[in-house]
């Protein structure tokens, strides 16, 4: 039975045409392509109906690192006079990474298809970030990308070691706190209800805090199904907030002024909105969409306002410091120092050496703050567990104290 494949092939004048064919295989296809003259670049059997794909659903997620290493790979045989397609084509065959490697093949084939480099890349905003795309669109037009590759390369590495330095502090204190949770939640469901059978076969006097501590226990062992299906309702009523506007806004205005780790996310933006935009005007990407870029990379509201306001100021022919200024995000270190390399055009030099400065800031931050969890999550921890056992005690001394 004849069967329908999807192509895309050039004809004799080079022309790029997509259409159907009908044939009894796939390789008889190509055939009857060949014979109207038509060389063939992508042939596939046509889908029917809408269909779901489990591979795009569980996709593994490219992560910042392998990035950097693609693009240090892509930079250094560039250099070397390798071309574009020979290179794509050779970090196929050494990737296991199933997503990466997929779609590197899917950017090869538009390549093939007539498409730019810039072009093939933006097809895959998924694993391939704006910034990156920006990057290599004026790698492409300013005939340097194996520079701009070396320099997306550096710049993804340190965005990776910041992000890793940041996790690995707080993994520990996460991880105490998560034990701590489990621990509580054993005390109150498996060895508070053990001491209510005692109490009661000994009819001991019950204080008032015993009774509180009682209640919850029962509550917690008879519903918990009830405390699951509010954490998850308060986590989707999050979600659902966040997206829309007012939710973004009024959640980042509190993520920027939380007492503890406000102040270490401030410096994680900073770091990152210096590092990507001295990155992005030394590989010659225009100033206004070098802003737009960064803008998407910063995901907060009140540095995405502040970068709009600069956006408008640059349109006016004003500078781009004071509306940074305003916004109240951007110590006056790094807007004084923005100043001046305006005056002195060298805005991308200092917005390196800004990230470099808060990249090491967050790095000790990060640390002390690991430092300072620990204690305060193991005193807290204790002063807990030391209530419940003292509340589950009390009747206990009182039974002790009425037989002395």
């Amino acid at each position: 039975m004849p069967q329908k494949f999807v192509y895309r092939a050039r004809d004799q004048a080079g022309k790029l045409v997509k259409g159907k064919i009908e044939a009894e295989n796939r390789n008889q296809a190509i055939t009857l392509l060949r014979e109207r003259k038509s060389f063939v670049v992508e042939i596939k059997e046509a889908s029917y109906g809408v269909s779901i794909s489990l591979d795009k659903i569980f996709q593994k997620k490219v992560s910042t690192r392998e990035l950097a290493i693609m693009c240090r790979q892509l930079a250094a045989m560039t250099e070397a006079g390798v071309p574009i397609l020979q290179s794509l084509s050779i970090l196929t065959q050494q990737y296991d990474h199933k997503t990466l490697k997929e779609t590197i093949i899917q950017v090869i084939r538009k390549l093939e298809g007539g498409k730019s480099l810039t072009e093939s890349f933006k097809a895959f905003p998924r694993v391939f970030p704006r910034f990156m795309n920006s990057m290599l669109e004026a790698g492409e037009v300013g005939g340097a990308l194996d520079q701009v590759l070396e320099r997306l390369a550096v710049s993804l590495d340190r965005e990776h070691e910041l992000k890793e330095k940041v996790k690995s502090a707080m993994t520990y204190p996460a991880f105490v706190a998560a034990m701590a949770v489990l621990a509580i939640a054993m005390l109150l469901i498996i060895v508070v209800p053990q001491f209510v059978i005692m109490l009661t076969d000994m009819k001991a006097p019950v204080p008032p805090a015993t009774q509180m501590l009682i209640m919850f226990s029962v509550f917690l062992k008879n519903s918990w199904y009830v405390v699951l299906i509010l954490i998850a309702g308060i986590v989707f009523s999050y979600r659902q907030a966040v997206q829309t506007g007012p939710g973004k806004k009024i959640r980042d205005q509190i993520v920027l002024n939380l007492p503890v780790f406000g102040p270490l996310i401030r410096k994680i933006i900073i770091a990152r909105f210096c590092r990507s935009l001295s990155t992005l005007l030394k590989s010659g990407v225009p100033i206004l969409q070098s802003l737009d870029v960064v803008k998407n990379i910063a995901g907060n509201y009140a540095v995405i306002k502040s970068i709009e306001e600069a956006e408008d100021s640059i349109k006016e022919g004003q500078s781009i410091s004071l509306p940074l200024q305003k916004s109240g995000v951007f110590p006056p270190m790094v807007t004084r120092m923005i100043s001046i390399g305006e005056e002195t055009g060298s805005v991308d030099i200092l917005l390196e050496k800004i990230a470099g400065y808060y990249e090491r800031e967050v790095e000790e931050m990060a640390a002390r703050l690991s430092a300072l969890l620990e204690p305060v999550l193991i005193v807290g921890i204790g002063g807990v567990v030391g209530l419940i056992i003292l509340s589950i005690m009390l009747p206990v001394f009182s039974i002790i104290s009425n037989f002395q």
